[in-house]
């Protein structure tokens, strides 16, 4: 049975029909479950709904009847469930502890699916691609304003090995995280160039299963990046990150170490700056904080590896020739540490929920955009978390989950005060 690391739904029947629902994709590490229940989960929205069909299980189940034509896709429940979905990768994560079905890869396909059987995206989703498509930026800001984030202070060059890719979000919304992070770089002496016009890295396309705008998208930046002739590709989006450094390659069929540049989190570039001595935390800053794995930073950004072969009905199933899987624990998770830790007065407390088993913040996946209710449970539930461990404040490499996260902190109410990007604390730590 040939199989192919592709989003054609077909390829995951081995995943829909060998589920067996043991939970795994349902609860973080097992030994965390009896000392709180309430954050063991590890499925934000299959927790809102407290309903099999809103998590990966519930969905296997689905997929299965799909292909086997007992359900159609233009069944609510199917439509719903797909795009509730956050897309944030624990599941995927839960499984491989045991089985590697390519859990993550099965949902996606389905968001594609019901895209390709003109079953999505979600009516505001398609409102929201075609702004992109029209103005080149998530907001339909002007994109004549996408620079304005660059201050007096800010030294970007002409050109540089070092390319930033800023993101919708702070070019235009959170200025005050692109400007931290540029700051970084200007401290240290990394000499970094913009794009004369950079677009939306299509975040949203490809989370909704709006796969063949998104591989446009990826076409389109993919380019622009290669004729800068940059080396190194830094980016403080964590969503963009992702994007450039795992899902275009995904899509466009190639291995990441095939893309010709390096794609590096402001998180990474740091912390080899602070680790070689060319940059330093002198500002003391007394206070506790925890930090978010942000899933595109954590287990979502292993690097791509194509792969395609055959399952042997004879031989246990057994994939040949043999592949190297992702299974999430292999994500940018100490960097951001060691620089919090760097900074003098400061004590980083963990969540019960860290590296990879970390809950989603709820941002992701266009959920937020089509069941806001669902994204704001997910914030609160992280928030809450959060002020269990008595920090006063959360950090996170992510500069949508610092907005969902803040806009939740005045509906749970407790001890946690402010969430940091982490740019911005190492820009006032570092020197």
């Amino acid at each position: 049975m040939s199989f192919k690391l592709d989003h054609n739904l077909s390829n995951y029947h081995w995943e829909a029909r060998c589920c067996m629902g043991c939970a795994g994709c349902k609860y973080g590490d097992w030994i965390f479950a009896p000392a709180n229940h309430e954050f063991a989960w590890i499925c934000p929205e299959w927790q809102w709904g407290q309903f099999d069909n809103w998590g990966a299980t519930g969905r296997t189940r689905l997929i299965d009847a799909l292909l086997v034509g007992d359900l159609d896709y233009s069944d609510p429940l199917i439509i719903e469930a797909a795009f509730r979905c956050f897309g944030c990768g624990a599941c995927d994560v839960g499984c491989k502890r045991n089985l590697d079905l390519e859990i993550l890869m099965m949902n996606q396909s389905l968001k594609v699916a019901l895209v390709d059987h003109g079953y999505g995206p979600m009516p505001v989703h398609k409102m929201i691609s075609s702004r992109i498509a029209d103005t080149g930026n998530y907001y339909g800001c002007n994109q004549a304003d996408r620079k304005k984030w660059v201050t007096d202070d800010i030294k970007v060059a002409d050109k540089a090995d070092v390319l930033f890719f800023v993101g919708c979000m702070s070019s235009f919304k959170d200025q005050a995280v692109a400007q931290a992070t540029a700051r970084i770089m200007n401290k240290a002496g990394v000499d970094f160039m913009l794009l004369d016009e950079e677009v939306c890295c299509g975040n949203l396309l490809y989370s909704t299963g709006q796969l063949k705008k998104f591989k446009g998208a990826a076409r389109l930046n993919l380019k622009k990046i290669k004729d800068t002739g940059a080396k190194t590709v830094v980016c403080t989006c964590a969503d963009c990150y992702r994007n450039i450094k795992v899902e275009y390659p995904k899509v466009l069929e190639m291995a990441t170490a095939d893309l010709g540049f390096e794609v590096l989190h402001i998180a990474e570039l740091t912390d080899k700056l602070a680790k070689d001595g060319k940059i330093k935390a002198k500002k003391e800053m007394n206070m506790k904080v925890t930090y978010h794995d942000a899933c595109s930073l954590g287990r979502l950004s292993e690097p791509w590896i194509p792969w395609e072969g055959e399952r042997d009905a004879e031989d246990w199933s057994m994939l040949k020739p043999r592949r190297q899987f992702r299974r999430g624990t292999n994500g940018c998770y100490e960097p951001p540490r060691d620089l919090i830790r760097g900074i003098s007065g400061i004590e980083l407390v963990e969540m019960g929920r860290h590296h990879h088993n970390a809950y989603h913040a709820g941002e992701g996946g266009g959920v937020k955009e089509a069941f806001p209710e669902t994204a704001q449970f997910a914030a609160n539930m992280r928030v809450k978390e959060a002020g269990v461990t008595g920090a006063s404040a959360i950090v996170t490499p992510c500069v949508h989950s610092k907005e969902t996260l803040s806009e939740a902190l005045p509906r749970v109410n407790n001890n946690i005060q402010k969430v940091y990007h982490l740019a911005e604390l190492v820009d006032e730590a570092y020197e």
